[in-house]
């Protein structure tokens, strides 16, 4: 499967989990799962396993997408993920006293945290606790988690700190990835 028919897969499970055809129920149990285990006992998790069939991808990964997905409703191209994170909370990049969403200690959390599939899908909800119904570009959010390497990590940072603009609508493209 193609890098961006992978991204096409995981984004129309999401889409239909949040749809009124999806499973209100499913996207409940999703949002309680308290570990990644968890989420690998839930149907809807192997729906989205099955989805992208024929393509290596760690079920570990995709099951915490079910996780955090089950949790993102709206998409908009910009900003990134890590953009989102790093603006205030007026939207704007902090300037003086001005300070981001999610601290700068909570966000180094969050990228050390990747080495850990459990630790990992906790700072993900976290974040997006934070971020409450602010939209971000959920398909650049779902490459990177996918695909989540040391030059993922760079990358959020240079986001996060707002000191390199990405393309927001650029797909993350896979190159190395870690084990969790």
């Amino acid at each position: 499967m193609q890098h961006n028919s992978l991204l096409n897969a995981v984004e129309s499970w999401r889409q239909w989990l949040h749809s009124d055809h999806g499973d209100r129920g499913a996207r409940a149990r999703l949002k309680r799962c308290e570990s990644v285990f968890d989420a690998l006992l839930e149907p809807e998790t192997h729906r989205l396993i099955a989805s992208v069939h024929g393509n290596y991808v760690p079920e570990q990964k995709l099951a915490i997408l079910a996780l955090v997905l089950a949790r993102v409703e709206n998409t908009a191209n910009y900003p990134t993920f890590a953009d989102a994170l790093g603006l205030t909370r007026e939207g704007t990049i902090p300037t003086g006293d001005a300070r981001p969403r999610l601290s700068p200690m909570r966000f180094s959390t969050l990228l050390r945290a990747s080495e850990d599939a459990d630790e990992f899908a906790r700072a993900l909800r976290r974040a997006l606790a934070i971020l409450g119904d602010t939209r971000f570009n959920v398909r650049r959010f779902i490459g990177d988690v996918l695909f989540f390497t040391d030059q993922t990590r760079q990358k959020w940072t240079f986001e996060y700190y707002h000191t390199r603009r990405a393309d927001a609508t650029e797909d993350t493209q896979p190159q190395e990835e870690t084990q969790l």
